[in-house]
């Protein structure tokens, strides 16, 4: 899928527009840091003629993904697992995005 925008959110209401590799490095390490109330960030991504696709994560490493009417819940680990998925995502790797997390 070609991305036409992307967006990351923070719980506590601060957003980027056209999100880079950078950008979900700093959520990423922002994470941990976070109060418990607002310890989340999502990543959304569209196309053309594509539904919204988000990627949620929270301080205790549940990962969500909404593809439409599909959702998917993931329990991570470790932070650093949550980088890859995101980097699926913002790369308009949607099936394989899915697929991982149907097989985590």
């Amino acid at each position: 899928m070609k991305i036409l925008n992307s967006y990351l959110q923070y719980a506590a209401g601060h957003d980027i527009e056209n999100v880079t590799t950078a950008h979900l490095d700093k959520a990423l390490t922002d994470l941990p840091k976070m109060d418990d109330e607002h310890g989340a960030f999502w990543v959304g991504v569209y196309g053309d003629d594509t539904d919204e696709f988000v990627l949620e994560i929270d301080k205790e490493l549940s990962l969500t993904g909404i593809f439409g009417e599909e959702v998917y819940k993931i329990q991570l680990n470790h932070l650093a697992e949550a980088r890859g998925y995101y980097e699926l995502l913002l790369g308009g790797k949607i099936d394989e995005l899915k697929e991982q997390l149907k097989n985590h």
